[in-house]
């Protein structure tokens, strides 16, 4: 390492990389691994230390092939609960349906895993370790310089106020919601009509469904909300309440209140959760989907939530972060040349990447809006009709991004359904209760819910 000196703090420079890489969540793990693996040195920033708290622990089974390639199949077997699929509720629990992946119109994709994300990610992180990223962890990224032409510089501070600075030839970010470049680059746009709000915790002695579907998600789903809940390791679920954001403000509950009172208020969530008990704080978190108008810039490619992040319903945020990440580490070890040849790295060379990642979002925003209008579920929670509908939107719901056209059509036959249920309601109405619509404006101060730590 060579020390530099630049204004009142002392330097330390890092040997200069091929990739640096901001944030070492499953997009930045990912792309690190991969990229170390073809025999790339990459450098990785992360600002805080591994493990820590993160939502979302619930995958999909289009993950899989990928965990085969990084080389953590086994473990992810030996140490996180296989999910094959999910268990849907009307809120007065009249109304049950089984969604199993095995079922859908691709064969191949049978289950995934539910994970404690402070492990999954660790795992991940070490894993990039493993196959020769340098990771530095605790460092949180101040000032970033890239283009195509004269790479990236990268300057981090830890909580000690070391500073090292970084250069390599390509920047990926994957820094998550906080969205460093799109946000200092104002790229980030909210999806207006997906302004949710989650509380959430995690309680020992909820009831879970049995045998092979013990590991299943559990979706409550309400006329003003929904409810999600996620067997996790060791006895632990995760139990979380998603709604409008401004009407979870406008309950003027704490977190733990709001959350408690509406399981308490809906049947189907209250009869789960009879013996259980809460084993942690409640997290919040609010303004939940947005997309960045670019995702490949001069000299940087946005992956994962840096990139775009979708309401949690579908469970599709850490498939799209890894998915999004195989596909930038792929393509940027193409564009870096190999022996000895220059390679290309101008912002035309990743065109692909950024329609790819662009058409997932699109996917599955569409297909999360149609989710939040009336009438999704009376057709969604029907039995399975003909012509393979139902089976083609359980591949969706698996991670099938990218159908063949005779799926993409029963998609849109499926869309279509939606609308005329809106228009004429063909189909009979699937009772849903309100929990936060009556009552819950009492001797509470408003809080704004705030993101998880």
């Amino acid at each position: 390492m060579a020390e530099t000196s630049r204004g009142p703090a002392a330097e330390t420079l890092l040997e200069s990389a091929d990739v640096v890489i901001i944030g070492g969540g499953p997009a930045g793990s990912t792309a690190a691994a991969l990229l170390a693996s073809a025999g790339r040195k990459v450098i990785l920033f992360e600002k805080e230390t591994f493990p820590r708290f993160h939502i979302g622990e619930s995958l999909l089974p289009f993950n899989l092939p990928l965990f085969g390639r990084l080389g953590i199949t086994d473990l992810m077997d030996r140490r996180f609960i296989r999910k094959r699929g999910a268990v849907l509720f009307s809120s007065d629990g009249s109304v049950e349906r089984y969604v199993r992946f095995a079922d859908g119109i691709v064969s191949g994709h049978p289950m995934a895993y539910q994970v404690l994300r402070s492990s999954f990610d660790e795992m991940l992180l070490r894993n990039a370790q493993r196959l020769g990223a340098s990771v530095h962890q605790g460092f949180t990224v101040g000032e970033v310089r890239c283009s195509h032409r004269n790479g990236c510089d990268v300057t981090a501070t830890d909580k000690t106020g070391t500073v090292v600075r970084a250069r390599g030839r390509f920047l990926l970010d994957a820094s998550g919601r906080d969205a460093f470049l799109a946000t200092r680059r104002g790229l980030r746009r909210m999806t207006p009509h997906l302004r949710k709000a989650a509380v959430f915790a995690h309680y020992t002695g909820v009831k879970r469904e049995v045998g092979d579907r013990a590991g299943d998600i559990v979706l409550v789903l309400l006329r003003d909300g929904w409810f999600w809940m996620i067997p996790l390791p060791d006895g632990v679920t995760s139990v979380g309440l998603v709604a409008e954001g401004s009407r979870l403000k406008e309950c003027g509950l704490p977190p733990i209140e709001l959350l408690e009172e509406s399981l308490r208020r809906c049947p189907a969530a209250a009869e789960r959760m009879t013996d259980a008990r809460r084993v942690s704080q409640v997290w919040g978190a609010s303004d939940y989907s947005y997309e960045c108008k670019e995702v490949a810039g001069d000299g940087y490619l946005l992956m994962g939530d840096a990139a775009a992040f979708i309401d949690p319903v579908f469970s599709t945020g850490v498939w799209l972060a890894m998915s999004s990440a195989e596909l930038a580490a792929d393509a940027l070890d193409r564009a870096l040349g190999r022996d000895g040849a220059p390679g290309d790295l101008s912002p035309a060379v990743f065109a692909r990447y950024e329609r790819k990642v662009l058409h997932h979002v699109k996917t599955y925003t569409r297909f999360v809006t149609r989710f939040y209008q009336p009438g999704f579920m009376d057709v969604f929670l029907q039995p399975a009709g003909p012509f393979l509908i139902r089976e083609s939107v359980i591949s969706l719901l698996a991670g099938l991004a990218d159908p063949p056209l005779s799926v993409r059509a029963r998609h849109w036959v499926f869309y279509l359904l939606l609308s005329l249920q809106r228009r004429f309601t063909y189909m009979p109405p699937v009772p849903l209760l309100g929990v936060l619509e009556q009552g819950m404006d009492h001797a509470f101060p408003a809080r704004d819910l705030t993101r998880s730590p």
